[in-house]
């Protein structure tokens, strides 16, 4: 029996693999172990393990890095933790192969631990571009120092071949999410309230973290949203989700948190898979800079409010909404995405992420990878230039 490691230290992309992981656990050619680290063992960020174990899962070891997001000397801190700790447990603990998705700091020391002590690397949602963000360089780092590449797009199959990887290790499979937003059972309107309290004004879903790569603050540039929605608090209500913790990420909690007690919205330290979705599915639109409003929240056929550069150069579909991180400009978003034209322009979009049976397709891919003999090194694929 081949044995794969999964590595999750966020709510997000546990959310995204959940599926798939659960196909794995009862898959009788494969034994599932989890780790879970970074946001996961923090009370800061909802201690979100408990949701891994509460959906059924195990966990072998939870790994603490003594995340500080004060500034970057501090990330770097807590990612030397991640990558010591990481490389303590691969001395010890033997996988046919470790499966990690994206592209956040923790993700980039575990993938290091695990490529020194030459552990196969399938890496989930590689060749994507971020321009805001130090995910952007991260992300292409871990793609170096993998062997199965399931990538989200075409588009993105290509950029990872382009870096020199070989093409019959990259399949474009769509994006689990996407499909995560059709198949999941999410819960209703009426149980959402239950939870959360009434939902009886219409309501925006706002997920706001820090640009990391920009020389504008973190401080200014929630501030400028925090602003926009106060000029139609009138009209709709707030539903805030924590920040990820990004370098500057409690600054931005601190902020939206007082937003949240001056006009009674609510602020969400974090919720299950399902709730995130649903939450969305029943709203006006997302708003803010997260991921998931250009890669599931498409699937839901909800508008997407993005702004600034964080998810520059990511593809997105005609669901999304880009704006600057400008007070006025982001006012103006809010306006047209409750316009009759975009609304039906919603309702038509397709969402570029979206493919048929992602989850089989990545399981199909992640067994024959762990089934066949790897070669000893990893090349370099190089691509002939016609000048």
């Amino acid at each position: 029996m081949k044995k794969i490691l999964y590595v999750t230290g966020s709510r997000a992309e546990y959310g995204i693999m959940k599926r798939l992981l659960l196909s794995l656990k009862n898959d009788a050619d494969l034994e599932l172990t989890i780790v879970a680290t970074g946001m996961h063992c923090d009370p800061k960020y909802g201690l979100t393990y408990k949701v891994i174990e509460s959906d059924g899962f195990s966990i072998d070891k939870l790994i603490d890095i003594d995340i500080d997001t004060s500034n970057n000397a501090k990330i770097l801190h807590s990612m030397s933790i991640c990558q010591s700790e990481f490389g303590k447990y691969f001395q010890n603990e033997k996988f046919d192969a470790v499966m990690i998705l994206g592209d956040r700091y923790e993700i980039f020391s575990v993938a290091i631990a695990a490529a020194m002590h030459n552990l196969p690397i399938i890496h989930l949602h590689g060749g994507e571009k971020t321009l805001g963000n130090y995910d952007e360089f991260i992300r292409h780092a871990i793609t170096k120092m993998s062997k199965l590449h399931l990538a989200s797009t075409e588009e993105y199959r290509q950029r990872i071949i382009q870096m020199g990887e070989y093409p019959e290790t990259v399949f474009n499979i769509g994006a689990l999410g996407a499909e995560n937003s059709l198949l999941m059972v999410l819960p209703s309107k009426t149980e959402l309230s239950q939870r959360f309290g009434r939902l009886d004004k219409p309501y925006f879903m706002i997920a706001f973290h820090p640009e990391t790569l920009t020389v504008v603050s973190v401080v200014e540039q929630v501030c400028e949203l925090l602003n926009a929605l106060s000029k139609v608090s009138d009209e709709y209500d707030f539903v805030f989700i924590g920040s990820n913790s990004d370098t500057g990420s409690d600054e931005i909690t601190i902020k939206i948190k007082e937003f949240c007690n001056l006009t009674q919205s609510r602020y969400m330290t974090s919720v299950k898979p399902e709730e995130y979705l649903a939450l969305n599915k029943h709203s006006l639109g997302l708003i803010g800079n997260s991921s998931s409003g250009l890669i599931e929240i498409p699937s839901l056929q909800v508008a997407t409010i993005n702004i600034g550069d964080r998810q520059k150069g990511r593809v997105r579909g005609q669901t999304v909404i880009d704006c600057l991180c400008i007070e006025e400009r982001i006012v103006e978003s809010i306006v047209l995405s409750q316009s009759n034209e975009f609304k039906e322009q919603v309702k038509k979009a397709v969402n570029p992420y979206y493919q048929q049976r992602v989850l089989e397709t990545a399981l199909m891919h992640i067994k024959v990878f762990m089934h066949t003999p790897s070669l000893e090194y990893k090349d370099f694929y190089d691509i002939n230039h016609c000048n």
